[in-house]
This record gives C-alpha cells, structure tokens and sequence, in this order.
C-alpha cells in the first residue's frame, strides 16, 4: 500500500511526551518522523532493517535469548547470605572492585549507596529482608550443628522447608537475570545514574510489570522493542478506515510516538502504532485485582501458621521448651511467611498476566469481527498530570463518559488488503510486546509447580524411608501443595486461554476466507474486475495469515508451561503427577505402619 505524505492534520492535539529508558536507543518524536520520511509504501515499514542506514542496524533490539551465564551467576549470588558472603563471590567473579560496589547495590546484595538506592529501600533491606535471611540461615546451622538434646523438638524438615522458600525466590531472581537483555545486564556493573533503582523497579514482574502505569514509558518501551525484534516501524503502516472514525483518532491525545497520524498515512487511514498502542494502554494500564493480594496473603498466613497449631493442639509449646528451640521456631515462623508470600504472589502475577495477554489479543480479533470493538473498549483516556494522584484507573475512566450512540464500535474490514496486512503486523508484535516478562512468567509458572511436586517427594521420602518427623511437618506440606499447586492450576488455566485464542482466531480468520471466496465468485459473475482484484489480495493475504498463526503460535513458539503448550493436557498431567505422588506417599505411610506418640512424633 502506498502512501501519499500529508501534513499533520490536527497540530493543536496535544500528545504527550514520550519518557524511553531504553539503553540500545530512545526513541524520540524527530527521530520517529525522519524515519518515516524514508519509507515509501508499508513494504519499507515492514521491513526496517533493509530500510533503514546499516550504522543504524545496531541500536534495533533483537529478540530476548536466555543467557545461562547470567542465570549461574545469580544464582551464585542469591543463593549465598547477603551482606557478609554473597559481596566476596560478587568480587571475586566480577574482578574489580568498582565493577563488584556498582554489581552489589544495584543487586540489593550490600545496599549501602545512597546514589543506587533511595532511602526506603536501605531501611527495607536492612531492618527487614537482611535479618530475615540471616535468621533462617543461622537456624537452619543451628539445628544441624547444636546438641541434639537442645534442639529435640525441632523437625528438621521444617527449618528446611523454610530455608528452600528463600531458595525458590533465589530461583526466580536467577531466571529474571537470564533473560535480561545483555545491554540492560551490563549496566548493573556501572555506576548511577546508568542504573537506578526505578529501572530495576520497571524491571520487577511483581512491581513494574504488574502496574505498568506507575511506570511512564514502560508499556512504551515494550512496544519499540516488540516492534524492533519483529524488524517493524507501525507508525509506517495504516488500516483503511471512515473519515470520521479517521478525525477522531487523529484528535485523541496519546503518547507522540503513537499517534494516528504521521507522514506516512493519507487522510483515510490510522496508523497500525496507534490502533495497538490503545489496545495495549486500556489493558495494561488496569490495577492488580485486590482478590488476588488476598488470597495469597490467606495462604501464606495458612501455611505459616499450619505448623504451630497442630504443635498446640498435641498439647506443645509452640515454640519448643529451650531458647535454641525458639530461636528456631521464630526463624521458621519468619520463613513459612515471608518465603511463601512472596513465591506465592509470583504464582498469581503470572495469571494477571496471561489474562492481560488474553484480553489484548481478543480485542485485536474483535476487530475484524463485526460488529467490531466499542470505542469504549478500545480508545484509552491518558490522565493529566493533575489527575495522577486520583484513584487508581478502572474502566469507568477508561470510558469517559460515553454513551451508547458516542460509543461506536470500531470495525476493520479485512476485504481491504492493506487492512489484513497491518492487522497482521499488529497481531505478531502483539505476540512479542514484553517478550522478557513473557518468558519469565512462563517459566515462573514452571518452577512454582515444581516446588509443590518437591513438596510431595519430601511426603515421599518421609514415608519410605521412615525418618524421624513431628506429624506437623506432613500437614505443612499438604498445605503448602494445596497451596502452590491451586495457584499454579489457576495460572496454567488463564495461560491455556491465551493459547487457545490462537485456534479461534484461526478458525476465525479461516471462516473469513470462506466468505470471501463466494465473494469472488460474486464479483467474477458481476464481471467487476476492480472488486474481484481486491478480494483476491485481501484473500492471498488472509491464507498467509492463517499460516503464520498455526506456525508461529501452535508450533513454533506457544505458550508453555513445564516445556509443552499450555493445554487442558497439561493441567492433566500436573495435577496427574501431585495426586500420583499423594496416592504414593499414603502407600507409604500405611505399608510402613507409621504410628504417632502423644505428643505427635513417629515412633520410629
């Protein structure tokens, strides 16, 4: 499609300036229209490498590889006591002093720098995480090296289910690094303000991914980078729509890279950057659902709490008869909560996210649908400055105010070819907009439902090879795979609906073919030669179309959970393997004879 150059229509729209924290480039308003001058059709903007000066090939982002250098380092770092231990490993791999100063406070290994962190996060780390984490260390030492006599009440499965809840976290922080880009890695080793802590924020699944909106510029960022790995500019390419619908997007405020109107476009046409970037906006800009704070709050309270009760309820101290035994009690107390709070909040970050990526991509197919989208639904509201400190935003102000004969509903007609390949474009930089967080939530759902398969070989374990346990230690870890496990089932359960909107929006676009092929016939009797030229491209175009969906989305890179596809088979096969693992462990305990004494310990 080719497009006439126009000036600006509406110059008094005021678009809102664009804030990149970007390190291979940030973008800019100039930058973006001296590119677009370049481009002489849509084929150019979707093809940017060729298009652009080779000089520049190098600040484009590639796509998101894991790097297990990366990973092993972290998890050297993570897995050893901050302050004291985890600071010489940092020195001794990074090999300079300076390198190793700038690594541990941007990593929260030793936050000691008041130009790395703020003020809060010295006080967090060292009036709370630090003497958290040493508290489970030493008691976990202290069970295993005091007298036995000292520590006889203490099961040593419970300090080590407390101290694994640190590791599992250790885990998590380790695949984060893995998939950072190696430009953003690189800048934990320099000094602020290359790195700072609002970078390391944005960085966050639980902080800025999870409320992009507090983040200028993040959702942003995403898009340049999805846009840079697919080797797309969408400012450079259109969809065909009404004059009116035209003019209003042109006139809607947004961010100035993302405007629905640029030099590349004519005046019946919006450009694919600002149809994807609303999209995006009205989705990612929603707060965290409360409901979910609550429920992994409940657990965790559960599973701290599981442990002490039943001790009571055999007629024990709660916490042990010597200090030893409450020092470590305490320790274990701390651990329980702290450990499965922040672990278990992964598990629903990870389902806020395939539900976000869900509604994205159902919205981007509502489109070619008729009726089409509301404009309600699709069009975000971008607050002023004035207005940040307001409530936090919710539907009602997403929808302004509109009502049923203001709220069209917008509709792409896909008969028009420039229409199909623009929504085609939108709908493979859709699939790789946060890639590195994508990746990571698939891969934290993996690794929370492992832990509670670890859980159950511990059950396992304590019941065949008959060790000494208090009968605590057995409903602590039903608990904790009840736990985990649901919120893993409810999480792999948004993700296969994310994948399975790839096969309707298949069969969607295939019923689209259907009808277009009677259209063609039609227009082949009617002997209209233009229509039937029309259709026939928007029809080649469409196939292709259904292809790249069943290649890219079904084969080649789907969702997955544990290494397959996130399917109905794999929540199977999950629950299949924990219910297996129960069945056996009640085997185990029943076979063996295990008996409890009064106060709850096996006779062994």
């Amino acid at each position: 499609m080719d497009h006439a150059i126009s000036e600006p229509a509406f110059p008094e729209v005021k678009h809102h300036k664009n804030q990149s924290l970007l390190h291979k480039r940030q973008p800019s308003k100039e930058e973006d229209e001296q590119l677009l001058s370049q481009f002489s059709n849509s084929l150019d903007a979707a093809k940017l490498r060729s298009s652009i000066p080779k000089d520049k090939l190098h600040t484009l982002h590639t796509p998101v590889e894991f790097s297990w250098k990366q990973f092993w380092t972290t998890i050297l770092y993570e897995n050893l006591p901050p302050v004291l231990i985890s600071p010489i490993a940092v020195l001794l791999v990074e090999r300079s002093l300076s390198r190793a100063w700038h690594v541990m406070n941007h990593r929260c290994l030793f936050v000691c720098s008041r130009k790395h962190n703020s003020l809060g996060n010295h006080i967090f780390f060292w009036v709370f995480f630090y003497p958290l984490y040493w508290l489970v260390v030493t008691t976990l030492l202290l069970r295993i090296f005091a007298p036995e006599s000292l520590v006889q009440n203490v099961d040593l499965f419970q300090i080590i289910m407390a101290y694994l809840f640190f590791s599992l976290r250790g885990l998590i922080v380790s695949v984060k690094y893995g998939y950072y880009r190696p430009e953003d890695y690189a800048q934990l080793s320099r000094p602020a303000p290359h790195w700072t802590e609002d970078q390391t924020n944005r960085r966050l699944v639980g902080n800025g991914w999870t409320n992009p909106g507090n983040h200028p510029g993040l959702i942003e960022d995403e898009l340049v980078c999805a846009m840079d790995e697919n080797d797309v500019t969408l400012q450079g390419i259109s969809f065909k729509m009404d004059e009116e619908t035209n003019g209003r997007f042109r006139k809607h405020p947004t961010d100035e890279l993302f405007t629905g109107e640029t030099a590349c476009n004519g005046k019946d046409e919006v450009t694919a950057g600002f149809v994807l970037h609303q999209i995006l906006s009205s989705v990612y800009q929603l707060k965290f659902p409360p409901i979910y704070l609550l429920c992994f709050l409940s657990a965790a309270l559960t599973i701290m709490l599981s442990t002490f009760l039943i001790r009571l309820g055999y007629g024990l101290n709660a916490f042990g008869d010597t200090t030893l035994e409450v020092i470590i009690f305490i320790g274990c107390l701390i651990g329980f909560f702290v450990g499965s709070a922040s672990n278990l909040l992964f598990g629903f970050v990870c389902a806020h996210d395939f539900q976000r990526r869900a509604t994205t991509l159902k919205k981007l197919g509502q489109l070619i649908q008729y009726p089409g989208l509301r404009l309600s639904e699709f069009l975000f509201h971008s607050p002023h400055p004035e207005e940040k400190n307001k409530d936090s935003i919710d539907d009602k102000t997403q929808k302004f105010d509109l009502n049923e004969q203001n709220d069209p509903h917008l509709y792409i007609d896909i008969k028009q070819p420039a229409n199909v390949f623009a929504w085609m474009i939108c709908r493979k930089t859709l699939r790789s907009f946060g890639e590195a967080f994508y990746l990571r939530i698939q891969a934290y759902t993996s690794i929370l439902l492992s832990y509670a398969i670890l859980c159950v070989l511990f059950l396992n374990l304590i019941a065949w090879t008959q060790m000494r346990h208090h009968v605590s230690t057995i409903w602590l870890l039903i608990i904790t795979v009840v736990a985990i496990s649901s919120i893993c089932i409810f999480a792999i359960s948004k993700a296969t609906k994310l994948q399975a909107l790839s096969s309707i929006q298949r069969d969607q676009v295939q019923k689209e073919l259907f009808f277009l092929e009677k259209e063609l016939l039609d227009a082949d009797e009617a002997d209209n030669t233009l229509e039937f030229k029309q259709i026939s491209h928007a029809k080649v175009l469409l196939q292709q179309v259904d292809e790249s969906i069943n290649f890219h989305e079904l084969v080649h890179k789907p969702t997955k959970v544990m290494g397959y596809p996130a399917t109905h088979n794999v929540i199977g096969s999950a629950l299949g393997i924990i219910l297996t693992g129960f069945v056996l462990a009640v085997e185990g305990f029943s076979g063996s004879g295990i008996s409890y004494d009064l106060n709850g310990w096996f006779n062994y």
